[in-house]
């Protein structure tokens, strides 16, 4: 008679019955022993979880900003709850949105204040920017634009004439009139009138003294020595220079003026921005008191207390 042999996948399944029931012992025992997590116990625990909740969930789906602290809205969220008391999630649902309104009607109050700042801070570099420009123009253009000097309310102008005149006037106290020579500075800064002479002022007094200084006869009926005109003429240019400098002055002064003024006029955004603004924040103001109506009626309706009828109000044409 033939012993009928067992098959050996059966046999593995008994081995493998036994692995697991001895596994499954190990379980019983290792959770009599280890205790199962409770959430932080802690107060510094708790305060690290209280914010869990703005990385999942429904708080995941309306993104906060990179400047926006979660701390900050978990605060509001969790002063609103204090408030109002929720009960159940109709109520704490509706809290929630009240919240996320709130917030949203906050950022209104930052872009507002956002433009204000632009339009203070921008405009005025922007001027700034539009000045040196401008004097960057005047003075490539020299002689063909009636001399640099012409529009003398940029204080980029008025300084560069200041250095350019400071130097000329330093060049002729050190080396003196120059015979035939071409004050090119000069021209320059005063330009040239339509019959290409030099116009009437400081540089006209400049070319007289200098071909009188270079051009003396010698003799002892020489009235006027070349050290006089030259004393002559560097008085003529710290005069120019000192005017310069109060021209610089007093339009520095009327320039931070104007600066205070465009400030103040900016606290008031330009017109499309008030009005995008003013529509956002007033739909913010319906839909905060249309959730907080919601929010009371459901509550006098769980309390038992009398509840008022809904007011509408249709407006047609």
């Amino acid at each position: 008679m033939q012993k009928q042999k067992t098959p050996n996948n059966q046999v593995l399944n008994s081995a493998q019955q036994s692995d697991l029931g001895a596994v499954g012992e190990n379980r019983k025992r290792s959770s009599a022993i280890t205790p199962r997590a409770t959430g932080p116990r802690t107060a510094a625990g708790k305060r690290r979880s209280r914010y869990n909740a703005l990385k999942t969930g429904i708080f995941a789906k309306v993104a906060l900003l990179e400047s926006e602290p979660p701390s900050e809205f978990a605060s509001l969220l969790e002063g609103l709850r204090e408030d109002l008391q929720p009960q159940g999630t109709f109520e704490s649902k509706l809290v929630e949105n009240l919240a996320w309104l709130l917030w949203r009607k906050q950022r209104v109050l930052r872009a507002e204040g956002a433009e204000i700042a632009k339009a203070a801070q921008f405009n005025t570099a922007g001027s700034v920017q539009a000045q040196i420009r401008e004097a960057w123009d005047q003075s490539r253009a020299g002689e063909t634009s009636g001399g640099m000097l012409r529009q003398s309310s940029n204080l980029f102008v008025i300084q560069e004439a200041i250095n350019a005149l400071t130097t000329f006037r330093n060049s002729l106290e050190k080396y003196g009139f120059k015979k035939d020579e071409d004050p090119w500075i000069l021209r320059k800064l005063f330009g040239l009138d339509h019959d290409d002479a030099a116009p009437l002022g400081v540089f006209r007094a400049y070319q007289i003294y200098s071909k009188l200084a270079t051009n003396l006869p010698k003799g002892d009926e020489i009235s006027i020595s070349p050290d006089e005109l030259e004393k002559e003429a560097l008085g003529i240019l710290d005069d120019e220079i000192k005017r310069l400098e109060f021209s610089k002055e007093l339009q520095e002064a009327m320039d931070k003026q104007r600066r205070e003024y465009e400030t103040i006029a900016a606290l008031v955004p330009p017109q499309d921005v008030l009005d995008r603004l003013i529509r956002y924040e007033a739909h913010l103001s319906r839909e905060i008191d249309r959730t907080f109506n919601q929010l009371e009626r459901f509550q006098r309706i769980r309390l038992g207390q009398a509840v008022p009828p809904p007011l509408r109000l249709e407006i047609s044409r």
